[in-house]
């Protein structure tokens, strides 16, 4: 029996959910796991995620390491040939130690294969700050602001430093583009499957995740949370506030959205601009892949405006 962990680092906002919640619409073949339930408890039952393997080195690590390990007994007792792992951590890109969580998973398994999207950066970072504008837990995060998208311009999304971080000779690393007229992350998900040959469903309304707010109702939600968050430090008030949060904002997320919040030309091109460096280095990290055409379609769209 063969076993193969495929780990899949995110980013956030280029698609992570959606793969994770297809998966789970429909029961799952015994020749997948998705580590959920008591083996890997979940905050939501239609999504899983695994971000505790960022732990992988630490003195924190070690339940995890030993939760892994018994998904990989687990997976060799199954009356099948091979077995694939799926594990989705969006912040391992930022991981104190990537070298042990790569060498460590691949010592429980037969094959490692990392996976990750790469979603041109202006869209990402609109995407990123729109999901804090939504969270509770992001204070900070109070409208949807050009400023806040430069913030999130110091960590995230740079391409090369995946690439450099979890790349080997012991492991596949698969990277795959992501286009911003990928309908309901259809052609992203397509991709998925014939590189990984995981089999993803197709969409439909019992799992779709994340759809895209009116800028108008971001501003919203923003002004409620910055009205609420107050109360968070008030013990007998916390629970409240949040119920109250999260009580509205289902409201707005149920509306008629207005239209999307979009950049301006010139916002667009300061992104692309700090960016350029690194997407070169990206590039030349690709090698002969970066010229099969959907990468030469990925680097072209970079400089092109937004589709309507």
């Amino acid at each position: 029996m063969g076993i193969r962990i495929v780990l899949h680092i995110g980013p956030m906002k280029t698609g992570t959910e959606a793969l994770s919640s297809r998966l789970l619409s429909e029961p799952l073949p015994d020749s997948l796991i998705i580590p959920a339930g008591t083996a890997w408890p979940q905050s939501r039952s239609d999504v899983a995620k695994h971000p505790e393997l960022e732990l992988l080195g630490t003195r924190r690590g070690a339940p995890i390491e030993r939760r892994l390990e018994n998904i990989v007994a687990e997976a060799r007792r199954r009356d099948v040939p091979d077995v694939t792992i799926l594990l989705i951590a969006e912040a391992l890109n930022v991981a104190q130690f990537p070298e042990y969580i790569i060498n460590r998973l691949r010592q429980m398994a037969d094959k490692l294969e990392i996976v990750f999207f790469a979603r041109a950066q202006s869209a990402a970072l609109l995407s990123f700050v729109a999901h804090r504008v939504q969270s509770w837990t992001s204070p900070a995060y109070i409208a949807p602001e050009f400023a806040l998208i430069v913030r999130a311009t110091r960590k995230r999304f740079y391409y090369d430093v995946y690439a450099s971080r979890w790349s080997g000779d012991d492991h596949t690393l698969t990277i795959l583009p992501y286009f911003e007229d990928d309908r309901s992350t259809d052609g992203l998900m397509k991709r998925f499957s014939q590189h990984t040959g995981i089999h993803v469903p197709a969409a439909n309304k019992s799992n779709s995740a994340n759809a895209s707010l009116g800028k108008v109702q971001l501003v919203r939600i923003g002004e409620l949370k910055q009205r609420l968050y107050k109360f968070r430090s008030i013990p007998v008030l916390e629970q409240l506030a949040a119920w109250m949060y999260f009580t509205a904002r289902r409201r707005i997320q149920n509306e008629l959205q207005g239209s999307r919040w979009a950049l301006h030309a010139k916002e667009r091109r300061e992104i692309v601009e700090r960016y350029r460096e690194s997407n070169a280095r990206f590039k030349k990290l690709l090698g002969s892949e970066s010229r099969r055409d959907m990468w030469k379609r990925w680097f072209s769209e970079l400089e092109a405006p937004p589709r309507k």
